[in-house]
């Protein structure tokens, strides 16, 4: 039979270990769930932004003869660059890592004494 004492620090032990592990679980849950509403607030301001950028930018080139050259060649280069800028952020979220998935942050040792840790028999 084990001390009481050292039982009770072992199990105290115990209760604060799975304690933090519920703070750090919970941390990790709701910065996931800012991160999603990131990427998805990015996503959408994307989904507007590019296709407008692509209009102006095209409505310039298509009709150089209104503007100097010096804005067709702004909107050229802005078209480029919108273009290019989607490629590589399409690019990052396809082939890039992303946020860590979420999964348990124990440590997988059993820290109770046998007596607490042991199925109670019926």
């Amino acid at each position: 039979m084990t001390d009481p004492v050292t039982e009770t620090i072992t199990i105290a032990n115990a209760e604060e270990r799975l304690r933090q592990e519920r703070e750090t679980f919970d941390q990790r849950k709701e910065q996931d769930a800012h991160y999603f509403k990131l990427r998805m607030v990015m996503g959408w301001i994307a989904v507007v932004l590019l296709p407008a950028i692509g209009l102006t930018c095209g409505w310039i080139i298509f009709h150089n003869h209104e503007f100097s050259a010096a804005t067709v060649t702004v909107a050229t280069s802005a078209l480029f660059v919108d273009a290019f800028g989607l490629v590589i952020s399409i690019w990052k979220v396809v082939m890039g890592s992303g946020p860590r998935t979420l999964e348990p942050v124990t440590t997988g040792q059993n820290a109770l004494p046998a007596s607490r840790s042991a199925k109670p028999s019926h």
